[in-house]
């Protein structure tokens, strides 16, 4: 669980196994993620947000440990936090999701389907 990260969380979140998940329908999840994520209301993320929200979400029928959510924070925001302020704004997120959807966009056809997102989980899984 230590390499998931928060995009693509996301994008595994509750879809039928054969729903295809386009860019523009993951982006606008994601939005509203982030706003539901920023406790402050300020428009961006602070580690603490993240973590917070981290510590709340369930992968699979478990939710992670501080250690792991600390660690998945850890990862999305070195990923994240694109000029180093210790911020996530939306538009670093959204950059972020968008390069994380090419990769996981196998056939490059501007979706992701059942089979590449079982084929993305089982990469992130190590199978």
């Amino acid at each position: 669980m230590s390499r998931f990260f928060l995009p693509l969380i996301l994008l595994a979140l509750p879809a039928p196994a054969l729903a295809q998940e386009t860019q523009a329908s993951a982006a606008a999840k994601f939005s509203r993620e982030f706003a539901a994520t920023d406790a402050n209301k300020d428009g961006a993320l602070t580690r603490a947000e993240l973590q917070g929200r981290m510590a709340r979400m369930r992968i699979g029928s478990k939710r992670p440990d501080a250690a792991n959510a600390k660690g998945l924070t850890d990862l999305w925001f070195s990923r994240a936090d694109a000029n180093r302020n210790g911020k996530v704004t939306e538009a670093e997120a959204q950059k972020l999701l968008a390069a994380i959807f090419r990769r996981y966009d196998a056939n490059g056809d501007g979706r992701i389907g059942g089979g590449e997102r079982a084929a993305a989980k089982a990469r992130m899984q190590g199978r």
